[in-house]
């Protein structure tokens, strides 16, 4: 516990040291851009104080792409550990404890301005879809579209379309589930926004590196064929 914890102040040590490079950096660059729209329209202070609005725009979005890059990679393995754990210690023993646990975790920690993720839900081969919540308008339209069985051919996350939602519209995307070459199912995300394909990236590795192997511990492990 104690090397966990010291590895968990440096790293907290190094966002902070970041996060503050950062907004130095900022507002040093804004003393040059801000005399050199002076120099250009020395005798109006309207582009001065356009130019500097939009600056700071552009430093609040860049600073918040920085802090859920930098979030994500550490807290994500720490916060998923108590899954893990119940999975381990036998609390969690079939698909749907797994299932409910995994769509609660995943809405719940994936909730930054570039990638939020509102509702969740997932299917494995030989279960039903599975959510913490109540999302039947979804489940039943894409057990319609027979999703199950179009998530085999895909090999990573899709955008599949928009979908409306207790009045609101939502992106859905499809993550395929793959333990090695051996599909095992696939999870379903609604989130408010587009996300772009490089916070796409987060949700892969989440899939990679989280949710299969823990897959394997509560399903029959899959025949190699």
């Amino acid at each position: 516990m104690s090397r966990q914890r010291s590895y968990s102040h440096i790293y907290n040590v190094q966002r902070i040291i970041l996060l503050v490079f950062y907004t130095t950096t900022a507002i040093a660059l804004s003393v040059p851009l801000a005399r050199l729209v002076s120099r250009l329209s020395p005798d109006y202070l309207f582009p001065l104080i356009a130019t500097l609005v939009i600056y700071m725009i552009l430093v609040v979005i860049i600073g918040s792409m920085i802090h859920v890059v930098s979030y994500i990679p550490f807290n994500l393995a720490t916060a998923f550990d108590p899954i893990k754990n119940d999975i381990a210690s036998g609390t969690i023993r079939d698909m749907n404890q797994l299932g409910k646990r995994i769509t609660r975790f995943t809405t719940e920690f994936f909730d930054f301005s570039f990638l939020d993720v509102s509702h969740a839900f997932i299917q494995t081969e030989g279960s039903e879809m599975i959510s913490h919540e109540d999302i039947v308008d979804v489940l039943s339209a894409l057990k319609e579209y027979d999703m199950m069985e179009k998530s085999k051919q895909l090999e990573e996350i899709i955008r599949a379309g928009k979908f409306n939602l207790h009045g609101m519209e939502y992106h859905l995307y499809i993550l395929p589930i793959w333990f090695g070459d051996h599909w095992l199912g696939y999870m379903g995300l609604l989130s408010r926004k587009r996300i772009s394909r490089f916070f796409q990236n987060f949700l892969m590795e989440f899939e990679d590196n989280f949710l299969d192997d823990q897959i394997l511990h509560v399903i029959p492990t899959p025949k190699k064929g």
